[in-house]
């Protein structure tokens, strides 16, 4: 009887109970997506023309970001296939369509079996600007000046990618290259060509470890931003979405044994704003720390710097400009971030 009783109990027992629906939820795939100068795929080519040592031609472009997502940009050259009009010793006769000359078959008496490197007579340099969707410049910098002496076979000599930065969505970034004829060249590349291929690349700011990532490095300051191709660098890797802004930092910086705090900028038309965190050097000027802050806010089109602690106490401190500049690392691009609490 007792089996009985409880097995009623348990038939009539209730529970109070509440039931909400959400519909319609939706997953959508971004998109990533670039046009070079309007043309989706790009199929124009550049000619740079007659260059003689000291002269200078230009291959300018614009990248415009038609995706729905920011993207990181960068480019290579590639392909290089060098016609020597001398190789052949066939004075005035056209060779691959070049023409060579008396002077540098005379030059070339004693460079026998020797091709010349034409891309190692081009002096390169490369610069970009970005717009937002509005029309406004809001960042830029210069990769390689001609000050710098860098050769195209320098910069360009494998499968490797030069970063440009990033183009938020429904902007645009300006690119200008620039190739100037060694001015010490001599005869032996009178009539010498360089055929190449270029490639540029739009990725997606996410890796496929969940994180984003962008190269702080120091610089020259204003007004070209030059990046200093020194070594001196640092890499902040962060987690593009979440309630908090995951980190990590790692590289070298100007300073040793020193601290630093990483701070990041509200938008590209202000100074960076906000504390992330802080390291120290250690005596070769190596530095590394990571860790989670609420940050209670996105960040859009923002900057991050590494900056010595002297130079900030909850805002920047600018004392001592221009000095300061060499001490700091500087953005090679933009970063972004959505805080899902907000």
């Amino acid at each position: 009887m007792g089996a009985v009783a409880a097995a009623v109990v348990v038939g009539t027992t209730a529970f109070f109970s509440d039931t909400e629906t959400s519909t319609g939820n939706t997953f959508t795939a971004g998109t990533i997506d670039v046009d070079i100068n309007g043309q989706n795929p790009f199929v124009d080519k550049f000619n740079i023309g007659d260059l003689k040592p000291g002269e200078t031609g230009y291959m300018n472009f614009r990248v415009n970001n038609v995706g729905t997502n920011p993207v990181d940009v960068s480019k290579k050259l590639y392909g290089f296939e060098k016609h020597d009009s001398g190789e052949n010793f066939a004075c005035g006769e056209p060779i691959s369509g070049n023409v060579s000359s008396e002077p540098e078959c005379v030059a070339e008496i004693v460079l026998r079996g020797r091709r010349d490197n034409v891309e190692a007579q081009i002096i390169y340099d490369l610069s970009v600007e970005v717009y937002n969707g509005q029309g406004q410049k809001i960042w830029w910098q210069a990769i390689y000046e001609d000050s710098e002496g860098k050769h195209i076979d320098d910069i360009y000599n494998g499968e490797n990618y030069v970063d440009l930065g990033m183009i938020p969505v429904g902007g645009y970034m300006l690119v200008t290259q620039s190739y100037h004829f060694d001015p010490n060249a001599d005869n032996e590349y009178q009539g010498d060509g360089l055929i190449f291929n270029m490639e540029i690349k739009g990725t997606q700011l996410t890796s496929e470890n969940g994180y984003a990532s962008v190269v702080l490095e120091n610089k020259t300051g204003p007004t070209a931003w030059d990046i200093i191709q020194d070594g001196i660098s640092g890499t902040l890797n962060y987690e593009t979405h979440g309630s908090k802004f995951e980190y990590s930092f790692s590289g070298k910086a100007p300073l040793t044994n020193h601290s630093y705090v990483l701070v990041v900028g509200y938008n590209a038309s202000t100074d960076v704003d906000t504390y992330v965190g802080q390291g120290v050097t250690n005596g070769n000027g190596e530095i590394s720390f990571n860790g989670s802050v609420d940050l209670n806010k996105d960040m859009v089109n923002a900057k991050a710097w590494l900056v010595p602690a002297e130079n900030w106490s909850g805002v920047m401190i600018w004392t001592g400009w221009p000095s300061m500049v060499p001490n700091i690392l500087w953005e090679t691009g933009l970063i972004d971030y959505d805080d899902i609490d907000l």
